[in-house]
C-alpha cells in the first residue's frame, strides 16, 4: 500500500511539475562584447545585459595617470559583420577624480532588443564626442 502510494505521489509530482513549464519563454542571449581602450589605462568591467535593451558596465583605471574627460563609442554588430546600430554615451566622473578604486558607470539604452549572433563593440576615447 504504502509503495502504490509513492509512485503514484512521484508520478503525479512530475507531471504538475511538466505542466508550470513555458516552452515559449525566451531564453538569454548569451552577448559578446569586443572592447577596447585606446592605449587609455583603464578597463571595461562588470559588462551586462539588463531587460534586453539595456548595456551597462564600468570602467576601472588600470593605471596612475589620470583619466581626463572621455566617452564610450558603442556599436551593435550583426552576425554578417554589419553594423546596425551605433553611439557614444558618457559615463560618470569618478574615475577622472583621486578615488581609483570606484569605477565609472555607464548605461546604454539600445533602441531595440539583440538578436542572436550579434555583437557589442565597446571602445573608450578620450575628450568630447564630435
Amino acid at each position: 500500500m504504502y509503495k502504490r502510494f509513492l509512485v503514484t505521489t512521484s508520478i503525479l509530482l512530475t507531471l504538475l511539475s511538466a505542466c508550470t513549464t513555458h516552452p515559449g519563454t525566451p531564453q538569454p542571449i548569451d552577448t559578446t562584447f569586443i572592447t577596447q581602450a585606446n592605449g587609455i589605462s583603464v578597463a571595461f568591467r562588470s559588462l551586462r545585459m539588463e531587460s534586453g535593451t539595456t548595456i551597462k558596465g564600468q570602467l576601472h583605471r588600470t593605471g596612475h595617470e589620470p583619466v581626463r574627460t572621455g566617452h564610450v563609442d558603442y556599436a551593435i554588430i550583426d552576425a554578417n559583420g554589419s553594423i546596425r546600430e551605433q553611439g557614444w554615451v558618457e559615463h560618470s566622473s569618478a574615475i577622472r577624480m583621486r578615488h581609483t578604486n570606484r569605477p565609472s558607470r555607464f548605461s546604454i539604452a539600445l533602441k531595440q532588443p539583440l538578436a542572436n549572433g550579434e555583437k557589442v563593440r565597446l571602445s573608450y576615447h578620450q575628450g568630447n564626442h564630435p
